[in-house]
């Protein structure tokens, strides 16, 4: 089955089935999940520590016993074990940060990642909304090229069959006849070229919109389809936050803003708090060790400060190190605004400059026309040569081809200005 698609189709099915893209948005949710596992880190951290220890060999010390025995000579030492062959312990552990300078810089920076993410997605749609485009005019090109290649192939062979039946009464030479099937010879070839010609180009759209290599596709409409004029635009009302990349750059600037935030803090103290409960038991027999009553409770709290005094300059290099990283994005970011003005400028003539060719290609067009109209007239009357019907028709197909390539290329310049301002969709 051959499936038409319009552009609009064609533009929803590579949303939907593009790899780069999906990627892209796969890497929101990256972000997304990211954000969430540092926005845990400060919830309360529960954990729960249970095991049982058989000790084999049990650590041994020297002690003197004189100390503990009157009597006994100073400095007589006793072998001791400080253990028993078993040992148990449960514990119930809970902590809590109260302050962390990283910790709030970071949740403010994990939010600037996601919307980071979100806007690279949207880079990358509006990078494939380019290129279907692109290649679903290129297809339209094609195919108006075939159309008038066969139209061409029509016009000839209808004058190859009067002229060989001139021919054959005695009214022209050989000489006429072979001219035309020359004309005719070489509109095959050109035939073959378009035909492989849009079979490549419906190939590179079947690609950019994820459909079937080997399944058949046709598109509708014609590139005339397309309205061209400059005066849709208001260049004056361009704000560069129309730009994904120049939004991309600011938001990777506050990223890299919240790293030298990130830096600073770490000057200020840390706070933590944290509880501890359980039991532990020890014993030397195994079969003691499941006595409730050798299970003895323990129990911490406390309070945890952390300030940081000296680090051999780390942080005050970290510090410099991320002043100048944010120069370089405001840098970045100026130069963007630079090539932004010149793309404008740039694109904004091409497009004016291709929408008067257009009109002078369409001027042509219709002399054209009108010289072959009247050189077949004059043929068939007898008052005019089949030179001068095949001069005009290659004329006119010169003039056809001139007036669809200006016109792909005015909606070219078209895409290429709506990219630049922003307003590709």
């Amino acid at each position: 089955d051959n499936t038409t698609m319009s552009l609009d189709e064609c533009l929803q099915m590579a949303l939907s089935n593009n790899e780069n893209l999906k990627n892209s948005l796969l890497e929101e949710n990256v972000s997304r999940m990211t954000s969430r596992e540092y926005l845990s880190v400060g919830f309360p951290q529960i954990s729960f520590e249970t095991g049982l220890k058989y000790n084999f060999e049990i650590q041994k010390s020297l002690i003197d016993i004189s100390k503990f025995m009157p009597g006994v000579p100073e400095g007589t030492e006793q072998e001791v074990s400080f253990g028993q062959k078993y040992d148990g312990i449960m514990d119930l552990g809970i902590s809590q940060m109260i302050f962390n300078g990283s910790y709030f810089v970071g949740l403010a920076a994990s939010k600037a990642l996601i919307e980071l993410s979100e806007k690279q997605s949207f880079r990358a749609k509006n990078d494939l909304i380019e290129s279907v485009k692109k290649a679903y005019y290129v297809v339209l090109n094609t195919k108006e090229r075939l159309i008038l290649v066969n139209s061409n192939l029509e016009r000839i062979k209808s004058l190859l069959n009067d002229t060989e039946i001139l021919y054959k009464n005695g009214f022209v030479e050989k000489l006429d006849v072979d001219r035309i099937k020359v004309s005719y010879n070489n509109l095959n070839a050109e035939k073959i070229k378009a035909d492989r010609l849009y079979d490549l180009s419906l190939s590179v759209l079947k690609f950019q919109i994820g459909y079937p290599v080997n399944d058949k596709l046709s598109v509708k409409g014609s590139i005339e389809d397309v309205t061209l004029s400059v005066n849709d635009y208001d260049i004056q009302s361009f704000e560069y936050s129309d730009r994904i990349e120049h939004s991309i750059l600011n938001t990777n600037k506050r990223l890299k803003s919240y790293d030298l935030k990130n830096n600073r803090s770490q000057f200020l103290p840390q706070i933590y708090a944290n509880l501890s409960y359980g039991y532990n038991t020890s014993s030397s027999e195994y079969d003691l060790f499941f006595n409730s009553n050798r299970w003895k409770n323990f129990g911490t709290v406390g309070l945890q400060i952390i300030v940081p005094i000296f680090d051999g300059f780390n942080k005050r290099s970290k510090i410099n190190r991320s002043k100048i990283v944010v120069q370089q994005v405001e840098n970045q970011i100026k130069f963007l605004e630079r090539s932004i003005d010149l793309q404008i400028n740039q694109n904004f003539i091409e497009l004016k400059n291709a929408i008067e060719s257009l009109n002078v290609s369409k001027e042509n067009l219709v002399l054209a026309n009108d010289v072959y109209n009247v050189s077949e007239k004059k043929y068939k009357e007898g008052v005019g040569s089949n030179l001068e019907v095949l001069d005009s028709n290659n004329a006119l197909k010169i003039a056809q081809t001139n007036y669809y390539n200006a016109y792909y290329q005015a909606i070219i310049s078209k895409i290429n200005l709506d990219k630049t301002l922003g307003i590709l969709n």
